[in-house]
């Protein structure tokens, strides 16, 4: 499967959905009637290869959710109520770190997630995110597993505003139909199947990073979810994440964002950069346009920017372009972004 390209949009493997959907199946709602009030047809769903847009996703989850006033679609034995995601996120916005703001959001987790436990342990230098089964209760299905992961991830990153590096992921189960869907959800780090424990670890130095949301932002990032989970991102080698790091320093002081002058700054060739981005799996302009996402989305999250200070922040001139990249690059307008992406009743 190849990278999604940037002038495209962005879409999910529906076999993935279906899977969310078996706890909406198993309690007998009309998943047809759920899939076309969204805008999918349902006979696409069972082709092979088959992929919806992200931003149709998340309006059926969130659809499904309001339905069974389940935030977890009927994943676990018994329904989490609406309201608990945003419970969750506020929980961490007042902590001092990301150690400690993950701790509060696990704790608090753990008190609703009635089939599973998760844990967060530091051994040294790195830090291990787990979950555990429990055994009285059986999962609707694996999906919800990988889904907390990610969630949890997604979590982390967002808190601190840095994107966190996954150095392993561990399931304890066989892969799925749509386990090449894991290279955009876990962006593209190894998976090991059949494992004894379900964990996801990375380094533990991202634990002392400060907290920089705050309970306005949150709000924006509770309205989103969740579909940061879907947007991928291309950073596994040092190149990527060199060039990451430098398109932030350079937008963050209003310079040019083109090739050359990355290599200028890195001291490179730019057929060297090209080189070895490719050998990672990614372009210049791939980056480019995650690294403008990302900085869009955080400050989108600030209500007292307007449209127009978030595209001079993200590199353009113009709001019309900023606009048109932004729906590119989510499937949604800046403006509903804000608003929150199709909540139930509101389109």
């Amino acid at each position: 499967m190849t990278a999604p390209d940037y002038n495209d949009q962005i879409t999910i493997d529906a076999g993935l959905m279906m899977h969310m959907l078996s706890g909406a199946c198993r309690a007998g709602l009309d998943v047809t009637k759920l899939l076309q009030a969204c805008g999918i047809n349902p006979e696409h769903m069972n082709k092979p290869h088959a992929r919806i847009p992200a931003a149709s996703a998340v309006k059926l989850l969130h659809g499904t959710g309001y339905l069974m006033n389940d935030e977890l679609v009927g994943l676990l034995a018994a329904p989490i109520p609406r309201g608990y995601f945003r419970q969750s996120v506020l929980s961490t916005v007042h902590q001092k770190n990301l150690g400690k703001a993950l701790g509060r959001n696990l704790e608090f987790n753990n008190i609703f997630f009635n089939s599973l436990t998760c844990h967060l342990t530091i051994r040294g230098k790195v830090a291990e995110f787990s979950i555990k089964r429990d055994a009285e209760h059986t999962l609707a299905d694996n999906v919800v597993i990988e889904s907390v992961m990610a969630v949890f991830h997604r979590l982390a990153g967002w808190l601190c505003n840095e994107l966190l590096i996954i150095d392993k992921v561990a399931l304890d189960y066989s892969p799925p139909s749509y386990h090449k869907e894991y290279q955009y959800l876990f962006y593209g780090t190894p998976v090991n199947y059949n494992q004894k424990v379900n964990r996801l670890t990375f380094n533990a130095h991202y634990l002392d990073l400060p907290i920089v949301q705050n309970e306005a932002s949150a709000e924006s990032y509770i309205r989103r979810a969740p579909l940061d989970i879907f947007l991928p991102q291309h950073v596994r080698g040092d190149m990527s994440r060199a060039i990451r790091q430098e398109l932030k320093e350079k937008l963050a002081q209003q310079l040019p964002l083109e090739l050359q002058d990355m290599a200028l700054s890195m001291e490179v060739s730019t057929q060297t950069i090209r080189r070895r981005l490719n050998k990672e799996g990614t372009s210049f302009n791939a980056l480019k346009s995650q690294v403008r996402r990302d900085m869009a989305m955080h400050a989108l999250g600030n209500p007292e920017f307007t449209i127009e200070e978030v595209a001079v922040q993200t590199g353009y001139s113009e709001s019309a372009a900023f606009i048109r990249a932004f729906k590119n690059w989510t499937g949604i307008s800046p403006t509903r972004f804000r608003k929150g992406v199709m909540l139930p009743g509101k389109g």
